[in-house]
Formats: C-alpha cells, structure tokens, sequence
C-alpha cells in the first residue's frame, strides 16, 4: 500500500517523536522527524511534506521562527504547532509564522487524524 502523503515532524523530545510517528505510520502516512530545527530546514528542501508537525518550545530556536523559514523553502506545505504550550501563544502570531492550526500535546490519536486529515 502506497503512503497516503508525507510527514515531517520536528520535537526536541525523543518520546514525543516516537509516538506521533508510530500513530502516523499505523494511519498509512510515511513519516520523518527530527529533534534539529536546522535538519528540519535541510529536509523540506530535499522532501516535498504535505504536513508538517513543529514543536513551539525547542532549546535552539523557537518553533515560530521555525515556521517561517520552512515557509519561505516550502510555502505550500501545512504547518501545525505541536505544543503542550500554545497558551503562550496568541493565535494571531502563530497565523502570522505561517500556522495552519495547533495540535495540543498530549494529543490523542483522534486529535491528530482530524488535523492530518484537514491539512491533507
């Protein structure tokens, strides 16, 4: 069976990578992480990512800035922030970085299916 689109998901934390990968390739998505903002950066203009997950609290940079230098290499790609910490965003500034919506950690599978599946 073919992959139904590809995913980038971008998570300082190692267990959050993990499970949003292992619950995104059981819904047939093929999926790529990465815990460096910069790898990220790297990787969208190597793939074509029809979505793409960023964490908004990473120790390098912050997921905002992230978005928008994704923005400027792949302006077609569907961004959401994955945070447990979106509160500390207004949802004017994560529209202007370039988010289409938030994902709210701890997310549950029905959570992400439903933005995928938007997005896609």
């Amino acid at each position: 069976m073919a992959a139904k689109g590809k995913i980038l998901v971008v998570d300082n934390e190692t267990d959050q990578l993990e499970m949003v990968r292992e619950i995104l390739q059981r819904m047939g998505y093929e999926v790529r992480t990465t815990d460096s903002p910069q790898r990220a950066v790297e990787m969208v203009r190597e793939v074509d990512f029809r979505v793409i997950l960023i964490d908004l609290i990473m120790p390098e940079i912050d997921g905002t800035e992230l978005c928008e230098q994704i923005k400027r290499v792949c302006p077609a790609s569907a961004i959401y922030a994955y945070s447990g910490h979106a509160h500390l965003y207004s949802s004017e500034q994560l529209r202007r970085a370039g988010f289409q919506g938030t994902i709210t950690k701890p997310a549950t599978m029905s959570e992400i299916k439903t933005a995928i599946g938007q997005a896609m």
